[in-house]
């Protein structure tokens, strides 16, 4: 094949591509936070002044009593009141974990957390001054306002069998 027709055919290879990469929809980026009753987090987003600032989180496996549980990477130092609830293992209240789309700070889901506990607190690999932590409860809500996924998000992970 003639150098040209190759030429033409990676350009013509290009364009389909990036049409096909137009035409796909791209997922909204979000922010996360976490406000955990009696704990006073970090964030300056003027809508969540005293929540944390979550890097990322996901939904993790069930523990063996049936708790419902969810990995979180928080931004910042940890306060003192959380590392302590940690060490001693403190069932807290409530904890209310929000997505927010990044562009217009629409609410995309609510994740609320009641009668938990947080473990494994230990620094992050990623990003800088984080911290990871593990949120046990026993009862989850979580609601997505956002369009549905394929696999359900989230939501359809997060799930507890232990009654409150």
């Amino acid at each position: 094949m003639a150098p040209e027709a190759r030429a033409a055919l990676a350009l013509l290879a290009v364009a389909i591509g990036g049409a096909a990469l137009a035409a796909t929809p791209a997922t909204p980026r979000t922010h996360s936070y976490l406000r955990i009753d009696g704990v006073l987090g970090a964030s300056d987003d003027p809508a969540h002044l005293g929540w944390f600032d979550v890097a990322s989180w996901s939904p993790a496996a069930s523990t063996s009593d049936g708790r419902a549980a969810a990995r979180l990477r928080i931004v910042g130092a940890p306060p003192p009141d959380l590392a302590a609830a940690v060490a001693t293992r403190k069932t807290l209240h409530e904890a209310l974990l929000q997505d927010v789309r990044a562009s217009d700070g629409r609410l995309v889901r609510n994740v609320s957390f009641w009668r938990f506990v947080i473990t494994g607190l230990e620094q992050a690999r990623a990003p800088a001054r984080s911290y990871a932590v593990t949120l046990q409860a026993t009862h989850v809500v979580c609601d997505d306002y956002g369009p549905p996924s394929a696999n359900g998000g989230p939501c359809a992970s997060l799930k507890a069998t232990q009654q409150p």
